[in-house]
């Protein structure tokens, strides 16, 4: 089973997601902390982020490029799941280096065919 690593900082948001994504062993960081020690101990060959992580030091787009730069995500896919949903937004986090992006609330039906696209055409660095 593909793990994917999902950073939200709100339960409703993070409960929702696990259920749309129960094909898969999603694992969940309430903030780029646990997020960064996570992926420390487990290899995620997907990793999907919201951006305002409340509380948390760091934004989603901060602990994407800290991950990036960890040896063995240089292959993982990221995602941005963020309400930042105007127009050039999009084009905004997709040049900060994320892979994709998705705006909340999220069309799961998308996010799903995505998922099961980068799996189906073996763009996953796949390790358990």
């Amino acid at each position: 089973m593909n793990k994917i690593l999902y950073v939200e900082d709100d339960e409703i948001n993070a409960f929702i997601m696990r259920r749309y994504l129960d094909h898969w062993d999603v694992v969940l960081a309430r903030d780029a902390e646990a997020a960064l020690e996570l992926a420390q101990q487990t290899h995620f060959p997907i990793v999907l982020l919201d951006i305002n992580l409340g509380e948390s030091k760091m934004t989603g787009t901060q602990a994407m490029k800290v991950l990036k730069n960890t040896p063995g995500y240089d292959k993982t896919t990221f995602v941005a799941v963020t309400a930042y949903a105007m127009p050039e937004d999009r084009e905004r986090f997709l040049d900060e280096g994320f892979d994709e992006y998705f705006s909340k609330p999220v069309n799961y039906e998308k996010l799903i065919e995505y998922i099961e696209n980068l799996v189906d055409s073996s763009q996953l660095a796949v390790r358990s």
